[in-house]
């Protein structure tokens, strides 16, 4: 009988330990498996509005510091105000052409946003973008549509004078990197550099060229560090003719000697040159970038870098 009783537990002893494994408890690590589990299997095309990050999630749901492990750290980085408590909310995977797409909540006490993050198909961290808010922080209010043919909409809703809403719609292509290509922006209103959004805004920028370059109040030119000392990524977005005139487009680019930087499209004949200084850093187009902006107008000028305010010490 005692041989009896002691098979038995040691079966339980068993289970449990197959249960508990790979969950990240009882200092077992995590696996990607586990972590995928977290989320939702789901298929496109996918959308993610405001009101779905209203929804009230368990707090028993959230991702804890071994899940967020296979993402990034900065996920929200800049998004919520300094010293907010954030809380990180798995949504959806959703396998891609290219990429694997997962879907993510983040809340504080007075608002919520959603990213969504790109995994390579072995389960490596790529990129991310923000892609649904609920618009208690900066009034612009966010919304998500990815469509069966893994193009991206980030749709834009801001608040205008005369009770008015602006809409801009911005039509986005992820490549296998992880990188984004903006392919389209559709708008209803009149659009201010504060009010651009900007794609690779939280990406690293300690390059002496990386930072932020405007010309007037319509148009912006961003630059931030490439994999390498040799490579830089960019997001420009541009409006002339009092709005009559758009453009947008990013990518990654190469540093040429002489301060200069070359940008070659994969998918076109577009390709824009750089010539940067201390201060500035002038555009031209060196092949046919219709595509991305209206037909009178290209890309081309000077953009003035502005200066970071530094920040005080804690």
């Amino acid at each position: 009988m005692k041989r009896f009783f002691l098979v038995l537990l040691t079966i339980g002893v068993f289970a449990a330990c197959k249960t508990k494994k790979g969950t990240g408890q009882d200092n077992e690590p995590m696996t990607f498996d586990d972590f995928q589990a977290l989320f939702t299997p789901g298929t496109l095309p996918y959308r993610l509005t405001p009101d779905s990050l209203l929804l009230k999630t368990a707090d028993s749901l959230a991702l804890d510091s071994a899940g967020l492990s296979f993402l990034t750290d900065t996920l929200s980085k800049g998004d919520f105000d300094r010293g907010t408590r954030v809380k990180y909310f798995p949504l959806q995977k959703i396998k891609g052409n290219l990429v694997d797409y997962f879907a993510v909540k983040a809340t504080s006490k007075s608002e919520a946003k959603g990213y969504l993050c790109f995994l390579d198909k072995k389960g490596k961290y790529l990129n991310k973008l923000r892609v649904a808010d609920t618009g208690s922080d900066d009034g612009v209010i966010m919304s998500l549509n990815l469509d069966a043919k893994n193009v991206i909409k980030i749709s834009s809703e801001t608040k205008v004078a005369g009770g008015k809403t602006a809409l801009k719609e911005d039509f986005y292509m992820v490549n296998a990197d992880g990188s984004t290509t903006l392919i389209m922006t559709n708008s209803n209103g009149p659009t201010t550099a504060a009010q651009i959004f900007n794609p690779i805004d939280t990406l690293p920028r300690k390059h002496k060229f990386s930072g932020d370059y405007t010309a007037g109040d319509m148009s912006i030119l961003s630059i931030r560090d490439g994999n390498d000392g040799k490579t830089f990524l960019f997001f420009i977005s541009f409006s002339k003719d009092n709005g009559n005139c758009k453009g947008e487009l990013s990518g990654k680019g190469e540093y040429l000697p002489g301060n200069k930087g070359e940008y070659n499209d994969k998918g076109s004949a577009c390709g824009l040159s750089f010539q940067f200084s201390s201060t500035h850093v002038s555009i031209k187009e060196i092949g046919g970038c219709g595509a991305y902006r209206g037909i009178k107008c290209f890309f081309e000028g000077s953009f003035a870098k502005k200066i970071e305010k530094k920040k005080k010490k804690a």
